[in-house]
């Protein structure tokens, strides 16, 4: 996009009611950075690497692409941070390319965490392998199963495949992909960032496993990371691999001109996430009749889908073509979303509305600009979803982030600046997580063959913790099927079941989603279709298309809590309150979400056409905690509720975690029998280290969210400060001016220093 006028498209956002007069709108233009470039090329590359480089358009390599070349040829594994869209492909292909040039009939590995993103990345390969008469392929659950037992028996000069078949393939089946590992030369693991959280602890357990096969068999690739969104790149890679790395930074090297346009729209009225969703829509419908290609970030699923249905309809109403909208998301064939990818660099389609499936680096052209329906879930994301528009220092982009009302919302809509020159988060995995530990141990036994097959050799690559608990807990497994396959490397939440019509699969749906938005009788809209659930299968949710298209569906939850495990704790003498004091804890917990009944509304007219209950439950054990035990009594009732918030708004700007990482919850006690309680707990079974350090900084977190609700103008709370737009708790309000005294009383006995800990099941006195 060139000459973007940001006054027009303002006053088309107003035009079409995207903007209106009563919304709070905070704007800025980022300057245009240009980047450095290297003369010449790394000493030592292959000769015909660099020519057909050349043939392909790279006049001359940017300084980190030069650096981080130039290392991996030394010999070095890599991890190379710099922004999107800043060259990071060539930086790892050229030396990849060259480790295969100079040593013929060997093989490389590249890792992506998405299929998408390892297939676009694929189509941007050939260019530089088919010169090179070299082969690459993708290799992952969309490849047919003749083309797989063929790259494993002649595999190919390059694959490109996802951690998932990393695990059920590559480990697995190791003696299938024999031929293919003894002679691997190099391993990239692209968009390092991804790997953070549950899903990063499970990483790094299976490089672990991985590299310590690859030792087995006397090999040793080199290895290139990348990221664009680190603050911590060197740590994070290091722990990932469980070994050192060289590290190229170029972070803010270069960037082009962006437009921001932060938004706290006024969402007055009985269902404010509606309207929020129809501002949304309209702000897409101002792109596409200025002819600017835009993608929009919804934050589920669910959201989406009544997006796009609501962007199509009104773009047919505006005499414009409903099919330059359209849907792309995880759960849809992977066939569809190709041709949507294809149709978006050919520049026929305007307006994506899309979850975060395409955040990565995936190339969908030079796209116009972004729009952000409620804040990203850390900040780290943000900058994903912003750096896929203006996609070279050279071009244009315009961002519009409508906030919800949610607390990070508002606080990044009304403190741009704070946004911009805030840094990236800091990345925290636990490798040593025991129950991610138990996870893959079967699968670590099955591939050294049993108890008796650890060698000490092994503690190198699988680290001490895993080694040791190994030797301590493995033991002889089964052949068949290998234990691997068990392992659900993101799948926190459980398993996934097919959706099904008419008895063919038209997608998929998660364990969670179908807990609470597919369960039976819901109408459950998908690609745009409103569906009714009508039974659970097995391994599959089945739909029929819902004869009311103006019905929806609203459920009920409740939730339960019970203590399991108590780890560490600590007490603190509050004044005014004698000997009692107030306990922290760390542990574990159970938690039950109860699905109590849901109504059929109306959409149009709000009636509530059938009440139905339901009294379903979902269980979720091992959930670690951070819980703050108040004295027993009326004092502090009034304040439990808001002080659970403060820490759960506090915590985001202090804990590295996403938004989705955590919830929280109050117990308001029962008179002088139970202690009104405030919970921060993990939605990861096992743990990924979110709450062990907020055991250790809540006073830090607490603080925060007291800064927070004071800058804040209202006087008992709201979206700005602490009201969240749910709350899990149960009859604990939320008022700042009774948590705020609370909370500062907290942290000037914490100030004061710990009078207990916990030592043997038990509070005693330090």
């Amino acid at each position: 996009m060139s000459n973007f006028d940001l006054d027009r498209f303002m006053n088309q956002l107003r035009e079409l009611d995207a903007l209106r007069d009563e919304d709070s709108i905070q704007s800025k233009s980022t300057d245009r950075k240009k980047p450095i470039f290297k003369e010449g090329w790394p000493a030592g590359l292959n000769p015909e690497v660099r020519r057909t480089a050349e043939k392909a358009g790279v006049a001359r390599l940017y300084r980190h692409q030069y650096e981080a070349i130039e290392k991996s040829l030394s010999g070095s594994d890599v991890v190379l941070e710099s922004p999107t869209a800043s060259g990071k492909t060539l930086a790892f292909t050229l030396p990849m390319l060259h480790a295969l040039k100079e040593e013929p009939y060997t093989h490389a590995l590249m890792i992506y965490p998405m299929k998408a993103l390892a297939l676009d990345q694929l189509l941007q390969l050939w260019e530089l392998t088919a010169p090179l008469g070299m082969d690459a392929f993708t290799y992952d659950g969309d490849t047919d199963s003749n083309e797989k037992a063929k790259m494993s028996k002649n595999p190919p000069h390059i694959l490109l495949t996802n951690p998932e078949y990393l695990n059920m393939s590559f480990l697995a089946y190791q003696d299938k992909w024999k031929k293919f590992l003894l002679r691997l030369k190099y391993v990239v693991i692209d968009e390092m960032h991804l790997y953070r959280g549950y899903f990063g602890c499970n990483m790094a357990l299976l490089l672990r496993r991985f590299f310590r096969h690859l030792k087995r068999l006397g090999v040793s690739p080199r290895v290139f990371l990348s990221t664009a969104t680190c603050e911590n790149p060197q740590e994070h890679a290091e722990n990932l691999l469980g070994r050192e790395v060289e590290m190229v930074s170029a972070r803010d090297s270069f960037r082009p001109k962006r437009h921001f346009v932060f938004v706290k729209p006024d969402t007055t009225g009985s269902k404010p996430i509606d309207i929020h969703r129809k501002r949304v829509v309209n702000a897409a419908l101002a792109a596409m009749k200025e002819k600017l290609q835009t993608l929009i970030f919804c934050p589920t699923k669910r959201y989406l889908e009544n997006a796009v249905k609501e962007c199509k309809k009104k773009a047919k109403e505006m005499g414009m073509d409903p099919d330059r909208a359209v849907t792309f998301h995880a759960d849809m064939k992977a066939q569809d979303k190709q041709e949507i990818q294809k149709k978006i660099q050919d520049g026929e389609i305007d307006a994506v509305f899309s979850t975060n499936a395409l955040e990565l680096g995936i190339d969908i052209g030079g796209l116009d600009g972004v729009i952000l329906a409620g804040f990203p879930p850390s900040v780290m994301s943000a900058w994903q979803q912003i750096g896929r528009a203006g996609r070279g220092w050279d071009k244009d982009a315009f961002v519009l982030l409508y906030a919800m009302s949610d607390p990070i919302d508002q606080f990044f809509a009304g403190k741009l600046d704070a946004f911009l020159n805030k840094g990236f988060d800091r990345l925290v995995i636990d490798p040593a997580n025991e129950e991610i530990m138990d996870d893959h141990l079967p699968a670590l036994m099955h591939e050294i063959g049993g108890r008796g097959g650890l060698r000490m050799s092994d503690m190198s690559a699988l680290g001490e913790a895993f080694f040791e608990k190994a030797r301590k807990d493995g033991g002889d497994v089964p052949k068949f099927p290998p234990p691997a396959i068990k392992i659900k490397l993101r799948g926190v939440m459980g398993k996934s079941y097919d959706l099904k019509r008419n008895g063919a699969k038209i997608g998929q749906i998660s364990e969670m989603r179908r807990f609470r938005e597919a369960y039976i009788g819901a109408i459950f809209t998908f690609l745009g279709q409103n569906y009714v659930v009508k039974a659970h299968e097995s391994q599959a949710v089945v739909l029929e298309e819902s004869p009311h298209p103006h019905h929806k569906t609203d459920a009920s939850f409740y939730y339960t809590l019970s203590t399991q495990d108590l780890f560490d704790g600590r007490g603190y003498k509050i004044a005014g309150f004698g000997d009692q004091t107030v306990q922290t804890f760390y542990g574990s917990m159970t938690i039950v979400m109860n699905l109590g009944s849901y109504k059929v509304i109306h959409e149009l007219t709000d009636d509530v056409m059938e009440a139905v209950d339901m009294n379903q439950a979902h269980f979720i054990n091992n959930l670690h905690f951070v819980s703050i035990n108040l004295p027993k009594g009326d004092a502090f009732l009034g304040g439990v509720g808001a002080l659970e918030h403060l820490i759960r708004v506090g915590a985001m700007f202090v804990i590295p975690a996403d938004r989705f990482d955590a919830s929280t919850y109050s117990t308001v006690g029962k008179g002088s029998e139970e202690a009104p309680t405030a919970y921060y707990y993990e939605n990861h079974p096992g743990g990924i280290g979110i709450a062990k350090k907020l055991f250790k900084e809540w006073p830090t977190a607490l603080q925060k969210g007291i800064e927070i609700a004071e800058n804040c103008k209202c006087l008992k709370g709201c979206q700005n400060c602490i009201v969240p737009p749910k709350s899990h708790s149960i009859g604990a309000d939320i008022d700042k001016t009774k948590g705020i005294p609370l909370a500062k009383a907290l942290l000037a006995a914490a100030k004061n220093g710990p009078t207990h800990t916990f030592k043997n099941g038990m509070m005693v006195s330090v």
